[in-house]
């Protein structure tokens, strides 16, 4: 299986610069700090390590995000949809896929964590929170699933 690579850049005037790559797809988004998007991202993940199916979203003003998890398997199915205005509720199959994946847990977990871990030795818990208009950076879920990752 290939490598899962995904960066979370550091966030500026609350903004940050997300990208996620597999098996030669690749999704860029930039998000605002309207949503609490890094840490909806790893109460995700910690959620999916524990067996549930979630979704959340990430405003990048007007456009949504949707990130859905669903288990198959022994493996997680990801799907990134994008709306154009994330202030009208709509259903997912109005939605423009753009991102997909399918794998077991950990690879993803583990590529979401390295990045996440070194945003966090770049920037430090202070700056992070300065510059995502003072949301603290989620240390709490880091270690959940850091803490899950020796296991497995």
């Amino acid at each position: 299986m290939s490598r899962i690579e995904f960066s979370y850049g550091a966030p500026e005037h609350g903004w940050s610069v997300v990208t996620i790559a597999h098996e030669g797809r690749e999704a860029r988004m930039v998000v605002s700090y309207v949503t609490d998007a890094l840490r909806d991202l790893l109460y995700s993940l910690v959620r999916v390590t524990q067996g549930d199916d979630i979704r959340f979203s990430w405003d990048a003003e007007p456009t949504e995000y949707r990130w859905m998890f669903t288990h198959e398997d022994d493996a997680v199915r990801v799907r990134v949809l994008r709306f154009r205005d994330g202030r009208r509720p709509e259903p997912d199959d109005a939605g423009q896929e753009v991102f997909a994946l399918q794998s077991e847990v950990s690879p993803l977990v583990r590529a979401v964590v390295r990045s996440v871990r070194r945003l966090l030795f770049e920037m430090g818990e202070e700056e992070y929170a300065r510059q995502w208009t003072g949301q603290a950076f989620p240390l709490r879920e880091l270690n959940a699933l850091e803490s899950w990752l020796k296991d497995h």
